[in-house]
C-alpha cells in the first residue's frame, strides 16, 4: 500500500478534464469554470450549515438526493449567487444551457458559485462562454479552472495523489479555493474532489463526510460562515478493484488518503487567509470525552485575542488559557499542561519555567503547533486555523459586500 503526490489535481483521473473562461463577470483573467466527465460517475457532496444557502446550495442539496451521474460542474467568482432576486432564474438558465452545449441531462450538472452576496447574477455572460469553456476542455484546464475560482485567493490550491492497495491503483485529485469567512462546519471555501476508484454511491458519501469532518470542518480564518460552501466528490469508478460497498480493507485505505488530498488542501486555504502570515495547528490530547476536546480546540482557534498574539509573534499563553476557560469542555487545572512548540508554558494552574528568548525565536515560524494536554482521559481533537494581521481588515473593508 503506498500513495505519492503527483501533478494534475482533478485532471489526474483519465475521464476528467477541465477549461476555464472569460465571462465579464469579475477582471480576472478567468472567472468561470468547468469540470467534465467523459464517463458516468457517482458522487456525494458537503454543504454550509448556514441557514441562509445560495441558490446553488439549494440546487445542488436537490440534486443529489437524487443519487445523480454528475457529468459536469460549472463554477462562477464575481457573484455568489445569494440573496438576490434572480438567483433561481439564473441558476435554471446555466443549467439548461450547458446541458444543451455539452448534450447530457440537465440533472447531470452540479453548479456553484462564489463572489459579491446580494447582487443579481448576469447570468447571460456566463451563458456566453459555454461554447468556449466546451472547446477549452483539457488536461491541461485544471489550473486554468482553478484559477476561475478564486476571489480574495492569492494562489492556486491543487493537490493529487496515485494511490495503490496491494497493486490495484487509484488516483484521487482535488482543486479548492477559500480565504476569508473561513469558520468550522465550512466556510466560503468550494472544493472538488475526482477519484477513479470503483465504489458504491453509499460508501463514497460516508469517505467524504469523514474526510470533511477531519479536514475542512477543522480550519478557521476568522469565524464567519458563507452561504456558499460546498465540497463535491466524484468517482468515474475506472480503477480496477473490486467495487467497494462495504467497510474493508481497501475502503479504509482510501478513506485514509482522501482524509490526506482534503487536509492538504485545507491547510492551503488557511495559509492563504486574508492577510495570513501564520498557520497555527492546535491539538487537544487527554480530554475525558470527543466533545470536551472539540469544544477547547474551537475556542482556542477562534480567539481573536490568540489570533492576534500569534500575529505580533507574541507567546501569549494567557489568551489560549483564557479561551480554554470559556469553551465550556471539562477540564482540571490540577492536571493541564500547555505547550507552544516545544516549550511548556503553563502546568497546574500557573506559568512553568521555560525559555523565553527560545519561544520567542519561535514564534517567528510561518508555522505555529499548540498543544494542550487536559491529563484526565484520551480523547483528541485537532484544528487549523491563521492569524489576525492589519491586512486582513483592510481587505475586507474594501470588499463590496
Amino acid at each position: 500500500m503506498k500513495s505519492e503526490a503527483v501533478n494534475g489535481s482533478i485532471c489526474v483521473v483519465n475521464s476528467i478534464k477541465a477549461s476555464a473562461a472569460s465571462s465579464g463577470l469579475t477582471k480576472k483573467e478567468y472567472d468561470v469554470g468547468l469540470i467534465y466527465s467523459e464517463k458516468p460517475t457517482v458522487s456525494a457532496a458537503a454543504f454550509t450549515q448556514n441557514s441562509v444557502k445560495a441558490a446553488p446550495v439549494i440546487y445542488d442539496m436537490y440534486l443529489m438526493k437524487k443519487i445523480p451521474d454528475i457529468r459536469a460542474v460549472i463554477v462562477n467568482s464575481g457573484n455568489a449567487n445569494a440573496c438576490n432576486s434572480n438567483g433561481k432564474d439564473a441558476l435554471e438558465s446555466v443549467v439548461l444551457n450547458l446541458s444543451q452545449t455539452l448534450g447530457i441531462d440537465r440533472e447531470q450538472v452540479f453548479v456553484a458559485s462564489t463572489g459579491v452576496i446580494g447582487e443579481d447574477l448576469d447570468y447571460g455572460r456566463i451563458n456566453s462562454v459555454m461554447g468556449e469553456l466546451k472547446k477549452g476542455l483539457s488536461k491541461e484546464g485544471c489550473s486554468k479552472f482553478a484559477r476561475a475560482i478564486m476571489t480574495t485567493d492569492t494562489f492556486e490550491k491543487e493537490y493529487a495523489l496515485r494511490c495503490s492497495f496491494y497493486g490495484k491503483e487509484f488516483n484521487i485529485g482535488g482543486v479548492a479555493k477559500g480565504a476569508g469567512m473561513i469558520h468550522p462546519n465550512m466556510a466560503t471555501m468550494l472544493a472538488f474532489i475526482t477519484t477513479d476508484i470503483n465504489i458504491s454511491h453509499k460508501m463514497l458519501d460516508r469517505a467524504l463526510r469523514e474526510a470533511v469532518d477531519k479536514s475542512f470542518n477543522r480550519i478557521s480564518v476568522d469565524g464567519d460562515m458563507s452561504t456558499n460552501d460546498t465540497v463535491l466528490i466524484m468517482s468515474t469508478c475506472e480503477a480496477k478493484n473490486e467495487k467497494i460497498d462495504n467497510e474493508n480493507e481497501m475502503y479504509r485505505f482510501f478513506v485514509d488518503q482522501l482524509v490526506h488530498v482534503c487536509t492538504h488542501l485545507a491547510k492551503l486555504i488557511v495559509k492563504d487567509g486574508e492577510g495570513a502570515t501564520k498557520l497555527v495547528e492546535v491539538v487537544v490530547v487527554g480530554a475525558s470525552s470527543d466533545k470536551d476536546a472539540e469544544l477547547i480546540a474551537r475556542s482556542i482557534a477562534n480567539s481573536l485575542l490568540v489570533k492576534t498574539a500569534i500575529f505580533g509573534a507574541d507567546p501569549n499563553w494567557g489568551r489560549i488559557v483564557a479561551a480554554l476557560g470559556y469553551s465550556n469542555a471539562y477540564f482540571s487545572l490540577s492536571r493541564l499542561k500547555v505547550y507552544i512548540g516545544d516549550e511548556l508554558v503553563y502546568a497546574k494552574g500557573e506559568r512553568a519555567s521555560y525559555n523565553r528568548e527560545a519561544l520567542l525565536k519561535y514564534m517567528d515560524n510561518d508555522e505555529i503547533k499548540i498543544l494542550v494536554d487536559l491529563g484526565i482521559g484520551v480523547h483528541t481533537y485537532n484544528m487549523w486555523f491563521s492569524d489576525i494581521s492589519y491586512d486582513y481588515i483592510k481587505i475586507n473593508a474594501e470588499y463590496h459586500t
